[in-house]
């Protein structure tokens, strides 16, 4: 898992890559490696798992989130509170807003959205971002 985790960072990081590919590497990760819960590290009160979930280390979790199904969250991550996460990778070192929906997305390393009340799905989310407008979007 560590490899392909590596390999879809990889890819990412170029600034033009072959969208099928990226499609096919998270459908892999979804499906062959994201099993069973591994939710050892995190905070917040109420948060929802739903299997699988797997959380990196020194993720933090904010208050009421629903995580799952088929969610990473890589090393370093926040997801703030109210948050929806299904079907997403989402890399090492994101900062994820208040009232974020996401379904079915990646997000490259390192991104931050640091603002609130966001919805998404079928994407790849790149940037740091203050506002929707300053997010890299591109459509899978």
């Amino acid at each position: 898992m560590k490899e392909l985790l590596q390999h879809l960072e990889s890819l990412l990081s170029k600034k033009e890559f072959d969208l099928e590919e990226i499609k096919d590497l998270k459908t892999k990760l979804l499906k062959d490696h994201i099993k069973g819960l591994k939710i050892d590290n995190y905070i917040g009160d109420y948060p929802t798992f739903m299997e699988p979930v797997i959380l990196g280390n020194h993720v933090k979790i904010g208050d009421d989130v629903l995580i799952g199904p088929k969610v990473y969250i890589g090393n370093n991550s926040v997801i703030d509170d109210y948050a929806e996460i299904s079907n997403c990778i989402i890399l090492d070192n994101v900062n994820i807003g208040k009232n974020f929906k996401l379904n079915n997305c990646v997000i490259a390393k390192d991104t931050k959205l640091n603002f609130d009340n966001f919805s998404n799905q079928n994407s790849i989310l790149k940037g740091n971002a203050e506002s929707r407008e300053e997010l890299e979007i591109i459509i899978l």
